[in-house]
């Protein structure tokens, strides 16, 4: 299982449910995207999803996998999204966390009027600036603007802001907003998906976004799942980590078994010729 963060947020925010993972059986590798420490700073400048995608197959390539588990939050979500359109052959299931699907994702006024953020922070150099200004204070509103009932801790806030606190870290981290949406494959990842989904939002998201939520089966594959978490917002896993332990576990495992079932009844059909 390959476990992938977003902004602004760093590879730590798994922390809460991880050991439940592993106790569910799962080998959970959790990645750092690119920019983020302590991966590298892409000297191709490229921040597009479908890099981020791209990474994630290399990352399996590297760790001898044909295909795996993948949860994806935030730009991590997008970056399943995208393996699973490119390349779903390599996912064997997926759960996302507060980002519909790609092919219905809102992305016209409503949803910047909404999210505001998508537009400021596409700025390149003047977004950083903005980013830095009063150590950060832009962070600490978006956790408090996007997740109004959820008290993020000290901790876990320091955290994000010391992997940010180098300058070319900052800078990557607002890239994704800028160059996010290109690269040469960047219309193929915005289509219907093959791959069965657990999609997992809170009901304090924008009613933009909710609603594109309510249509997200219609694109995703047989057996997936769209669940609304009640005084939510932007961060499940965070805010209710033993709901979506809970979920998560049940819903792979459920899903493997209906595969292994599958896989039965074609092993014990006879011959007609």
């Amino acid at each position: 299982m390959v476990a992938l963060h977003g902004f602004p947020d760093t590879w730590r925010t798994w922390d809460r449910i991880f050991s439940g993972l592993v106790a569910s059986g799962y080998r959970v590798i959790v990645p750092a995207l690119r920019g983020y420490q302590p991966s590298g700073i892409a000297r191709s400048g490229d921040y597009s999803v479908p890099r981020l995608a791209g990474d994630l197959r290399e990352l399996l390539d590297h760790e001898g996998l044909q295909k795996a588990n993948v949860i994806g939050h935030d730009w991590g979500a997008s970056t399943a999204y995208a393996m699973a359109a490119l390349w779903p052959q390599r996912v064997e299931r997926m759960a996302t966390l507060a980002i519909p699907p790609l092919a219905v994702a809102p992305t016209g006024l409503r949803e910047r009027m909404a999210r505001p953020h998508n537009l400021y922070l596409g700025l390149g150099p003047v977004s950083d600036w903005l980013l830095r200004q009063r150590n950060f204070r832009e962070i600490r509103r978006l956790y408090r603007l996007w997740s109004p009932h959820f008290n993020v801790g000290q901790p876990h806030l320091e955290h994000v802001l010391e992997a940010l606190r180098p300058a070319e870290r900052s800078r990557a981290a607002v890239d994704y907003y800028r160059l996010g949406g290109t690269g040469q494959q960047a219309a193929e990842i915005a289509v219907p998906l093959s791959v069965p989904t657990l999609v997992l939002f809170g009901s304090d998201e924008p009613a933009v976004r909710r609603k594109s939520f309510e249509g997200a089966t219609a694109v995703l594959g047989e057996g997936s799942r769209v669940l609304m978490l009640d005084g939510v917002g932007h961060w499940p896993h965070l805010e209710a980590p033993e709901r979506c332990l809970s979920e998560i576990t049940s819903f792979f495992d459920h899903s493997a078994a209906q595969v292994a079932q599958h896989h039965n009844r074609q092993q014990i059909c006879p011959d007609h010729g």
